[in-house]
């Protein structure tokens, strides 16, 4: 082919493919937005401390059944100790049995590589305290140094007289949305 016609013919591909590239996919709808983080199931965590373990669970029933009963479906010890030195244990749903423990939230939250969902909540029973989160950082602040920066305290408040400690940010009042979430949460 002559140059006269692989210049022009080389602009328009080059064009195109620019406007290709340029144009803006369609934002996902808030729906559909939704629907993909209750995929990740990374909207919630729970963890129970004792003095050699930290229980940890992805899924509310589970973790609700464990401390009425101290069972889970499946107990799977991860080989590894948490800040503290407890021995980490998931407690799991019946399905999650056979699942790569790597791909399940309550893992991938210890490994801190699943973003946490807008509407974040979290406890964790320790003793007679029960500490109650709305921010995956503030969650894991405690895991490392044993207690929050900054909370807001109920004394007697939980469900079997429990101490109720709300983490906060440093300018946070009283948290009235959390504390009617956790009593939503904890009939």
């Amino acid at each position: 082919m002559k140059s006269f016609v692989i210049k022009p013919l080389s602009i328009a591909l080059l064009a195109a493919t620019l406007a290709a590239c340029s144009t803006n996919a369609p934002a996902p709808s808030a729906s559909a937005a939704k629907a993909a983080e209750a995929a990740l199931n990374n909207d919630d965590w729970y963890q129970v401390w004792t003095e050699g373990q930290a229980v940890v669970f992805d899924d509310h029933a589970v973790y609700a059944e464990y401390v009425k009963t101290g069972k889970a479906p499946v107990m799977k010890d991860l080989g590894i100790k948490d800040e503290q030195g407890r021995n980490i244990v998931l407690g799991l749903r019946a399905e999650d049995r056979s699942k790569d423990v790597n791909t399940l939230a309550a893992k991938r939250f210890i490994d801190v590589n699943l973003p946490p969902s807008s509407s974040f909540y979290g406890e964790i029973r320790e003793d007679n305290k029960i500490f109650v989160f709305q921010r995956y950082g503030d969650m894991m602040d405690v895991v490392k140094l044993g207690e929050p920066i900054f909370s807001y305290i109920e004394l007697g408040a939980g469900p079997d007289g429990e101490r109720l400690i709300y983490a906060l940010a440093k300018e946070e009042k009283k948290p009235e949305k959390l504390i009617v979430k956790f009593k939503s949460m904890n009939r």
